[in-house]
């Protein structure tokens, strides 16, 4: 496994159209470590000043995938959390599951 990111969202859960909080593993390269819980605002924060997530699923086999780089879209003066850069006034994780 090359490294995907500094940071891989594996889970979120969410409260309406906004993430509440993530599931996340530091990637060291080799492998998924140190399981975490992050709350939207810090991964928005972790974006801002230069960390980079990106999301992975378990695969057919059982083993992560990477998924898809996580960025951020501002409307209307909030930030969202997104992956496919849309600008629509809400989280959007792709093929995480809520």
């Amino acid at each position: 496994m090359s490294k995907w990111a500094d940071y891989v969202i594996t889970a979120v859960r969410y409260d309406d159209n906004s993430i509440e909080e993530v599931r996340v593993y530091e990637d060291d390269g080799d492998q998924l470590i140190n399981r975490d819980t992050e709350s939207r605002i810090k991964v928005i924060t972790g974006l801002n000043i230069g960390q980079e997530y990106c999301t992975a699923y378990k695969n057919s086999n059982g083993k992560w995938s990477k998924g898809d780089d996580v960025g951020t879209v501002d409307v209307d003066g909030t930030t969202y959390l997104r992956t496919d850069g849309n600008n629509i006034a809400s989280d959007n994780l792709a093929e995480l599951r809520r």
